[in-house]
């Protein structure tokens, strides 16, 4: 079926191909922990994990080393899956995928600053977080994944080529 077929397929016909009629957003945020302190961004009234949408190619893990650089001016690398989870907005038909993983400071004592217009990065107590306006509301989440420290395991890109292919690009 082509695209323009595809776009023009009515919501039942959808649903028979097992196709949803909604997107799912993807975003990728770091979680970077100092000693009793979370790093998070300041957008005007509320706070958020320092992350965003992958670009095309783009593994998660590179992902969240971007964003984190390009919102805090630290660079980190990604240790493991501290959790996943999603919202969905269902007057508006919206629904975001998370994807946190827990990352450790190339640079342990350096500071976040100001990068990118509109967001400040700072390291926050964890027991200030009910009072900060964190978005989502996962504060309770921050401050267990610190007390208990268990990460899932990340597989990165798995993709292989199959055989067949692999033949044709020697």
């Amino acid at each position: 079926m082509t695209v323009s077929a595809l776009h023009a397929a009515r919501p039942d016909e959808e649903e028979a191909m097992g196709l949803d009629a909604e997107p799912v957003h993807l975003r990728c945020s770091g979680l970077v922990l100092r000693q009793q302190h979370v790093l998070l961004c300041q957008r005007i009234a509320d706070w958020v994990l320092p992350g965003g949408t992958p670009r095309a190619g783009e593994s998660v893990a590179a992902c969240v080393r971007r964003e984190v650089r390009e919102e805090t001016g630290l660079s980190v690398t990604p240790a493991g899956v501290a959790f996943v989870f999603d919202t969905a907005h269902p007057e508006y038909g919206q629904s975001l995928v998370e994807i946190v993983l827990h990352a450790v400071a190339d640079e342990p004592d350096s500071e976040p600053h100001g990068v990118e217009d509109g967001l400040v990065p700072a390291f926050i107590r964890l027991e200030r977080l009910a009072a900060v306006g964190l978005r989502p509301p996962i504060g309770g989440h921050l401050r267990a994944f610190h007390r208990d420290n268990r990460t899932a395991a990340y597989l990165g890109n798995v993709w292989r080529p199959a055989p067949s292919e692999a033949r044709r690009a020697w």
